[in-house]
C-alpha cells in the first residue's frame, strides 16, 4: 500500500513538473512571435537595456511600470494623466486600440487587431527585464508572407509601419520605380530617410523578389 502511494505521488510530481516546463516552453514560443511582431514598433521604439528613447519611450521595463513614468521621456498629457500602470491585462488593451484605451494621446499607431498577435507581443515585452522569462529560440512567423530572401525582415520593419504588406506582395515594379516610391515615402508622406545599407537591402530585395 505505502509503495503504491509512493509511486502515485511520484508520477504527480513528475507530471507537475513536465507540465512547468511545457508551459514555460510554451511561453518562450509565444514570446519569440512577439520578438517578430514588434519589429514594426522599431522606428519609434528601443527595447535593449540602456538604449536611449526614440519618438517613443524605451521598452525595457516596461511591464508594470507606471504609465508615462520613463525617465527622460517627454510624454504627451494623456500619458500624464492616465492612472494605472503597464500590466500585461493593460498592455493588451492598449495594443488593441491605443486611441480608445488612452484617448487623444500621440502614438500613431492603429493597433494591433489579432488577440494571439497581442499575447505575443506582450509575452515578449514580459522578457525586457533583468531577468525576465527566455525568448524561444524561433518562430513560425512568416512576416506577412513575404518570400524569404536578404532583406525581408528590413522590408517587414518598414513597410509595415504604415500599412499592410498585402500591399508590397501585390506590386511588380522595376528597381528604379521602387526607388521612386521610396523617395516619395520620403517627401510626400512623412517616412524617415533610411541608412544607405538599409535603403540598398530593401531595394535588392524587392526589385528580386517583387520586380516587373
Amino acid at each position: 500500500m505505502i509503495r503504491h502511494v509512493f509511486t502515485a505521488l511520484i508520477i504527480s510530481l513528475l507530471t507537475g513538473f513536465i507540465g512547468v516546463k511545457s508551459a514555460a516552453a510554451d511561453q518562450a514560443n509565444l514570446a519569440a512571435k512577439g520578438k517578430q511582431l514588434v519589429l514594426v514598433c522599431s522606428g519609434c521604439h528601443n527595447f535593449a537595456k540602456d538604449q536611449p528613447h526614440k519618438i517613443g519611450p524605451t521598452l525595457w521595463d516596461v511591464v508594470d511600470r507606471k504609465v508615462g513614468s520613463a525617465v527622460g521621456f517627454e510624454y504627451s498629457d494623456a500619458f500624464k494623466q492616465f492612472d494605472g500602470s503597464w500590466t500585461p491585462e493593460n498592455l493588451k488593451h492598449y495594443l488593441a486600440s491605443p486611441a480608445t484605451f488612452i484617448p487623444n494621446n500621440h502614438m500613431a499607431f492603429s493597433g494591433i487587431s489579432a488577440e494571439s498577435d497581442r499575447d505575443a507581443v506582450v509575452a515578449y515585452l514580459q522578457t525586457l527585464t533583468a531577468d525576465g522569462p527566455v525568448v524561444g529560440a524561433s518562430s513560425s512567423f512568416d512576416y506577412g508572407g513575404l518570400k524569404q530572401g536578404p532583406g525581408r525582415e528590413d522590408v517587414y520593419t518598414v513597410c509595415s509601419r504604415c500599412h499592410s504588406i498585402m500591399l508590397v506582395k501585390q506590386q511588380g515594379m522595376s528597381r528604379s520605380r521602387w526607388t521612386d516610391t521610396l523617395v516619395w515615402m520620403v517627401e510626400e508622406q512623412g517616412m524617415d530617410e533610411l541608412p544607405d545599407d538599409q535603403h540598398e537591402r530593401i531595394l535588392d530585395y524587392l526589385a528580386k523578389y517583387y520586380g516587373g
